[in-house]
C-alpha cells in the first residue's frame, strides 16, 4: 500500500514538474530526458524556456498547486528544490504582475479607471511663478508697467523703506535701479510725482496708454509712481495712540493678510504683529539686539511679539512661506512716539 502511494506521489510530482516546465505550444511533445546527462540542470532548463505561465490561466496554476498539495509529499529535486521554487515563485509573481496591468484595480467609489489632476503646484512650477507680484498689478497707476520692471522696483523699494529717509529721497533711489545715470532728473520729477494723487486728472494727462511708447521722462514718472505705492503698501506705521494698522497683499498662493500694533503698557513698550499666511510659513521681526520668530506649518493666522522697539524707529518685518524657493517679502514697522 505504501509503494503505491509512494508512485502515486511520484507520478504528481513528475506531471507537475512536467507541468512547469513543458513548452506554451500545447501540440509539442515532451523532450526525452537524458539520465546520464550531466551540468546544471537548471541551466538546462533555462536554454531553450519558454514561460508557460504566459499562456496559461492563473486558476490552472492554482488548481495544480491544489493537486500536488493534497496528501502529497514534497517534491523531490535533491539539492535543486529551493532553485526550482524560487523560480516558480519568479514566475508567478510576474504573471500577477502583468494581470494587474491588465486590469488594475479600482477604488470602491470607481467603476472605471479615472486620471486624477493633481491640486498642487509641484515646486518646480511654484518657484517660476512670480510669488509677490500679483500685487502689484492691483495698484492705480496710469499705465501698466511691464512685470520686470515692477519686479526690481519691488526689490529697491524693500530696501530703502527702512531707511530714514525723506518719501521723495526714497522714491529717487528706488527708481534708480532702473535710472542709475538720471539721479538729477528724477529729483525734479519726484516732486511733482508728490504734489498729485494716483490717476488725477493732472497726472493722466502726461502718460501714453504703453509703458513701452512712453519717453524716458515718462517711464521714470511711472516708476517714480509705482515706487510711490510700492512703499506705502510695505510700510505699517503704528503709535502709542493709533488703532492697529493692517496691510493685505495678494500672492501667487492667496491673499496675505499683516496687522501691527504697538502699545506702551507702564513704561514697557510691546509691538505685535498678526498676519494670515497663504500656506505654511514664517514672520521674523528684528530690532539691533534681538528678533522674534514664529512659523506655522499650514495656512492660517501666525503672530509675534517684540519688546525691544523704541520710537521714531523702523523695523523690518519677514514674511517667508514654506516650500516656496523665492526670497522673503520684507515690511516696514514704521513707530512713531
Amino acid at each position: 500500500m505504501n509503494s503505491d502511494l509512494d508512485n502515486n506521489s511520484e507520478a504528481i510530482d513528475n506531471r507537475f514538474l512536467a507541468w512547469l516546465l513543458k513548452d506554451s505550444n500545447p501540440t509539442a511533445a515532451e523532450p526525452p530526458q537524458d539520465p546520464n546527462l550531466e551540468g546544471d540542470p537548471v541551466e538546462a532548463m533555462e536554454l531553450d524556456y519558454s514561460d508557460p505561465l504566459d499562456s496559461e490561466d492563473l486558476s490552472l496554476v492554482l488548481d495544480h498547486l491544489d493537486e500536488a498539495a493534497q496528501g502529497c509529499q514534497p517534491l523531490n529535486l535533491g539539492g535543486e528544490k529551493p532553485t526550482v521554487q524560487n523560480r516558480f515563485h519568479a514566475l508567478l509573481k510576474r504573471k500577477l504582475q502583468v494581470e494587474i496591468e491588465r486590469n488594475p484595480p479600482l477604488f470602491p467609489w470607481e467603476t472605471e479607471i479615472c486620471n486624477y489632476e493633481p491640486d498642487y503646484l509641484d515646486r518646480e512650477a511654484e518657484s517660476s511663478v512670480p510669488l509677490w507680484i500679483p500685487q502689484l498689478s492691483n495698484f492705480s497707476l496710469p499705465v501698466t508697467l511691464p512685470e520686470t520692471v515692477l519686479t526690481q522696483l519691488l526689490d529697491s523699494c524693500q530696501e530703502v523703506v527702512q531707511s530714514p529717509l525723506a518719501q521723495g529721497a526714497k522714491l529717487v533711489r528706488a527708481a534708480s535701479a532702473l535710472f542709475p545715470e538720471q539721479r538729477q532728473t528724477l529729483n525734479q520729477l519726484a516732486g511733482m510725482v508728490l504734489l498729485y494723487p494716483t490717476r488725477s486728472p493732472q497726472e493722466q494727462q502726461f502718460f501714453t496708454n504703453r509703458y513701452e511708447e512712453a519717453t524716458d521722462s515718462q517711464q521714470m514718472a511711472l516708476s517714480l509712481l509705482a515706487a510711490r505705492e510700492i512703499i506705502k503698501a510695505l510700510t505699517l506705521p503704528v503709535s502709542p495712540d493709533s488703532k492697529p494698522v493692517e496691510r493685505h497683499w495678494q500672492t501667487s498662493l492667496g491673499i496675505m493678510s499683516v496687522q501691527a500694533e504697538y502699545q506702551v503698557e507702564g513704561k514697557v513698550p510691546r509691538c505685535r504683529i498678526v498676519s494670515r499666511l497663504p500656506r505654511g510659513g514664517s514672520l521674523t521681526l528684528r530690532t539691533a539686539v534681538a528678533e522674534a520668530t514664529a512659523q506655522r506649518s499650514y495656512p492660517g493666522y501666525v503672530s509675534v511679539e517684540s519688546f525691544d522697539l523704541e520710537p521714531n524707529q523702523t523695523y523690518p518685518l519677514e514674511i517667508r512661506l514654506s516650500e516656496v524657493d523665492q526670497p522673503p517679502l520684507i515690511f516696514a514697522i514704521a513707530i512713531s512716539s
